[in-house]
């Protein structure tokens, strides 16, 4: 699987590599965080074990709300596995057999997994799952990117409060040229009223 691809402009880049999975330790998913977004690229697997392709999926941080790693255990998963491996433990003596095994092994195996769950503004949650052995490292890279993501919201926080004060001055300058232009007009206009009275006299 090659390797994350960044847009021009992006820096602070920090990335790191997880096991998807604990029997598929060999293949990694990159997760990569910006100054403007993080970032994720996985392998996807047909029952855990066998690879077939990959995914790649980006989330600007401007559209993320919060990021947080969570520990799941998928019963699913769980039962499947126990299933496969009664049938696999009556196959032995054929191939079948253990293939059923190895499918048990690798459900069982990935029963327990750990997140990464990202949160948009809108209430959505997207999902990067990797082996539960690497939690720890999962949670650094939480770590990084939630203060990449203070910072960033702090920027914007910021930005809008200069951006109002900004239109607030324009507003006030735009009633204070009002005002003068309204002075003037009627400064003007008495002005020129005045000879007209006298002539009338």
């Amino acid at each position: 699987m090659s390797g994350i691809v960044f847009a021009p402009g992006e820096t602070g880049v920090s990335t790191s590599k997880f096991s998807p999975s604990v029997v598929l330790f060999w293949l990694k998913t990159e997760i990569a965080v910006t100054n403007t977004r993080v970032i994720s690229k996985s392998p996807n697997t047909l029952f855990g074990i066998i690879p077939l392709g990959y995914k790649d999926e980006a989330y600007p941080l401007s559209g993320t709300a919060s990021v947080g790693v969570e520990v799941k255990f998928s019963l699913g998963r769980a039962i499947f596995g126990l299933i496969f491996l009664a049938v696999a433990l009556n196959m032995l003596d054929n191939f079948f057999g253990y293939v059923f095994l190895i499918l048990a092994v690798s459900l069982i195996l990935n029963a327990m997994s750990a997140a990464m769950k990202i949160k948009n503004h809108g209430g959505g949650d997207s999902m990067i799952r990797v082996s539960v052995l690497e939690k720890s490292k999962l949670e650094q890279m939480r770590d990084e990117i939630n203060s990449r993501l203070f910072a960033d919201h702090a920027r914007l926080r910021h930005e809008e409060s200069m951006n109002m004060q900004a239109m607030g001055l324009l507003n006030q300058q735009a009633q204070i040229n009002l005002q003068q232009q309204m002075n003037a007009g009627l400064g003007g206009g008495t002005g020129q009223n005045v000879p007209g009275s006298a002539v009338q006299q």
